[in-house]
């Protein structure tokens, strides 16, 4: 039987951590910004929880930890 897709693809690496997590961070940093200028109040806060959910995939992409990278909990 062949080998799953998932189990033989590429595994990540330090550079695509490095370029993938700054882009999300960036966006991040982008959104919250833009919601800096929003004049509605409804707008802004969903604008500024968009942006702390896009840095918080961002740290965790930077950070290599789950769903990215390794599970650190027990496993069953």
């Amino acid at each position: 039987m062949p080998e799953s897709v998932v189990a033989s693809r590429h595994k990540d690496c330090l550079p695509c951590r490095i370029v993938s997590g700054t882009g999300v961070l960036g966006m991040g940093a982008y959104v919250w910004l833009q919601a800096k200028k929003r004049p509605q109040a409804v707008g802004r806060y969903a604008l500024f929880s968009v942006a702390a959910v896009a840095a918080g995939v961002g740290v965790t992409r930077l950070l290599d930890v789950y769903p990215f990278g390794k599970f650190s909990g027990k496993e069953q």
